[in-house]
């Protein structure tokens, strides 16, 4: 009896211990440094060379020449042999983004944040984007849900599209707007397309009414897209004060449109792959609007609509996309800054995202050579990290 009892005693003991030593005792270290690389920033300052970057799960700590950066002791430190890094790349515009396929493509990638715009309203779309957010090896989803449209509006014509959520009264405007808000919308996007390309009159939203969008989702400080496809329906959308255009216009866009999306700070996501994709000469009317946008100083974030139409589009990296936005005349350290900075302002995560500085959280891309030499070099893919932790690793 007394040994059952001893034994009893001795396992309660352990048991107690065991509590009492996992609740006191610190984690595993969460430390990394990165040392030896050459830093792109995304800020559009020069790159810094042998340059040394610590991180505290999941945020940047300290970033800057080795000399000027103090390792932690007890840290994890991996030598990236000369290689690059880079803020981790945003796309601004896709679809398909509730896809943990898609979403994993994209992250391994180096693009560790998407922004959907536009899928079904009768999804429980944020709940899943909360889910899919959980999985680290997913790129960051940030939605919008459903498209806001007219009653019988884009992309329901000429497209029967079921991502699009109609808007008749204005009472219904704030309604479903603040009903979307308050379910968890990253950013509300709304349809002004009134059908010129497709040969067609479709039905878009007033300007009282957009208006109203814009003032509810300012008053929640989330930024309102709209897509849009010819000049006359880009003013429109800027007299209602969105934040940024979906879509690059593809007609002759008037310099006083350019100038004034400008002043307004106003930002293009030109969706270059989507219009040359889509044929008809739009990819060179697009290209060449973006050229002009770019030599008067607009402000241009990276998004390719990434399923939105029955093309062909790049899953991970946007290769073509860079690729025209290269001929559209940019250099390869504004288009980093496309994908990074402006990406970053765009979803709304500019204090957190888009570039190495402390405090921000250490989304960041590792390649092997110069992107800015060359842009080829964002292929070569050696280290993604993501919220802080390595998701894909070459580096020896």
């Amino acid at each position: 009896m007394k040994k059952i009892v001893i034994s009893v005693v001795l396992v309660l003991v352990i048991v107690i211990f065991s509590l009492v030593w996992g609740k006191d005792s610190p984690e595993p270290s969460q430390s990394l440094a990165l040392i030896n690389g050459l830093v792109i920033d995304g800020t559009g300052s020069p790159p810094v060379k042998g340059a040394v970057i610590v991180i505290s799960k999941p945020h940047i700590v300290a970033v800057g020449p080795s000399i000027k950066v103090k390792l932690p002791p007890n840290i994890e430190v991996i030598d990236v042999q000369g290689s690059t890094i880079l803020p981790g790349f945003i796309n601004t515009h896709v679809h398909h983004g509730y896809s943990e396929y898609n979403l994993q493509a994209w992250a391994r990638a180096g693009v560790t944040t998407v922004r959907d715009l536009g899928a079904n309203p009768r999804a429980p779309l944020f709940s899943i984007r909360d889910n899919l957010n959980k999985i680290n090896k997913n790129a960051r989803l940030i939605a919008a849900g459903p498209f806001l449209t007219a009653p019988a509006g884009y992309p329901l014509v000429p497209f029967g599209s079921s991502s699009a959520l109609e808007l008749d009264t204005i009472t219904e405007v704030r309604q479903k707007v603040k009903q979307l808000l308050d379910q968890g919308a990253d950013v509300i996007k709304c349809g002004v397309e009134s059908g010129d390309i497709f040969g067609l009159s479709i039905p878009v939203l007033s300007l009282e009414k957009l208006s109203e969008i814009v003032r509810i989702a300012h008053e929640q400080n989330t930024r309102v897209s709209a897509h849009i496809s010819v000049s006359k329906d880009l003013e429109r959308a800027l007299n209602a004060g969105v934040d940024d255009i979906a879509h690059m216009a593809v007609d002759s866009v008037p310099d006083r449109l350019i100038k004034r999306m400008i002043a307004d700070d106003v930002y293009w996501v030109p969706t270059l792959e989507l219009w040359t994709g889509v044929g008809h000469g739009f990819g060179e009317k697009a290209i060449h609007n973006l050229r002009r946008f770019n030599q008067a100083g607009g402000k241009v974030a990276l998004g390719t609509d990434y399923g939105g139409y029955i093309t062909e589009f790049d899953l991970g990296m946007p290769d073509r996309e860079i690729k025209y936005m290269q001929e559209a005349g940019m250099t390869p350290a504004q288009i980093i800054m496309a994908a990074t900075r402006n990406a970053a302002y765009v979803c709304n995560l500019a204090d957190t995202l888009g570039t190495i500085e402390p405090g921000k959280i250490a989304d960041l891309l590792v390649v092997k050579d110069n992107p800015l030499h060359d842009l080829e070099a964002l292929t070569e893919v050696q280290m993604v990290i993501h919220n802080g932790v390595i998701i894909r690793s070459q580096v020896p």
